[in-house]
Formats: C-alpha cells, sequence, structure tokens
C-alpha cells in the first residue's frame, strides 16, 4: 500500500520547523519518504519525552548508587514503549516484559522486578497488583518534576542537571524549581 503523498503547496510563508526539517532530509537524502518510520503514516508507536535519554543516565546513576540491583533504564524504557497518552501500562505478562527488556535465562523475571522495584524506590513509577500479579498495573510519574523532586532531595549531580535544564530549554520543557513543588 502506497503511502500518502507528502509533497506541500508553494506558500509565501516562512517554513515551519518541520518543512525544514524535510527539506533538510530530501537536500541530504533524496527521495527517502518510504525508508522513514513515521508516527504519521505507521503504526505501533508511542509518545516519549524528549528528556528520556538524560532521565535514564540519571536512573542508571542512581541505581549504582543503591544496592547494587543493577541498572533498571532499559525495563524503564521498556515500560515507555507500551505507554499511551494516560500514563499506566497494564501487565500481562512478567516474562515477556523481563525478555523484552533484555533479560533472559532462569533469572529474567526475577531480575526484571527487582528493577520495577528499584524504579518504584526511586520515584519513577507506582505499581498496583490484581489477582495473583503483584505488577498487574504500572503508573508511570511524569519523568520531568520527578527529576526536580530527587534534585531538591540532593540526589542529583550539578553536572547532570544543568544539561537536564539546557535540553529542557531547547525543546520548551518546563521544569519546576524548588519553589513550584
Amino acid at each position: 500500500m502506497p503511502l500518502p503523498s507528502r509533497k506541500k503547496r508553494p506558500s509565501t510563508r516562512p517554513p515551519k520547523p518541520a518543512d525544514r526539517r524535510l527539506q533538510l532530509r530530501e537536500s541530504l537524502w533524496p527521495g527517502q519518504d518510504e525508508r522513514i518510520w513515521s508516527r504519521h503514516y505507521q503504526t505501533g508507536f508511542c509518545t516519549l519525552p524528549r528528556l528520556l535519554p538524560l532521565v535514564m543516565v540519571l536512573i542508571k546513576d542512581l541505581a549504582k548508587k543503591m544496592d547494587g540491583v543493577g541498572d533498571p533504564s532499559l525495563v524503564y524504557l521498556e515500560l515507555w514503549s507500551r505507554c499511551f497518552d494516560e500514563g499506566i501500562v497494564t501487565i500481562r505478562d512478567d516474562a515477556e516484559c523481563a525478555y523484552m527488556s533484555g533479560y533472559s535465562g532462569t533469572r529474567a523475571t526475577r531480575s526484571w522486578r527487582e528493577r520495577i522495584d528499584l524504579l518504584q524506590q526511586l520515584g519513577f513509577i507506582e505499581t498496583k497488583a490484581a489477582h495473583n500479579r503483584e505488577y498487574a498495573h504500572v503508573l508511570l510519574l511524569d519523568p520531568i518534576m520527578v527529576c526536580a523532586e530527587l534534585r531538591e532531595k540532593g540526589e542529583v549531580a550539578d553536572e547532570w542537571w544543568n544539561a537536564f535544564v539546557g535540553r529542557a530549554q531547547e525543546i520548551g520543557a518546563s521544569v519546576p524549581s524548588p519553589e513550584d513543588s
């Protein structure tokens, strides 16, 4: 099935940022529309915070300082890939989530659960049990607010925080100040 045409009508208005990026892409890689994944033309997308890579760096750094369970950042990414805009993820199969987070073998589910617990301790998620499943539902909290709360508690290094605030400013995200919390 062919993709819808992305050709634009000529206009006298200045190009929008998306138009400028498309023009740049077309000048560097002409005729590549069908090779590009786009949420507008494909299914299976999710909306991720643009600050997620930095949040994952923070999670990894904070986990190192904790009880030695391991890095939960890929578990966090996998949860985000299952999330819709309502912020809730229903876990139907712990083993599948473990595998999708990079864990296999006899300890896969246990490792995944330990990292879920760690994400909860750090304040990035909340969980609810249902029936015989301890982790039936996961609530993904706003990572910007969680990072601001961690900063206020003195758990975030200045170097990371400065990069976070700078990137937030670049993308137009607002980071709450301590007096907003």
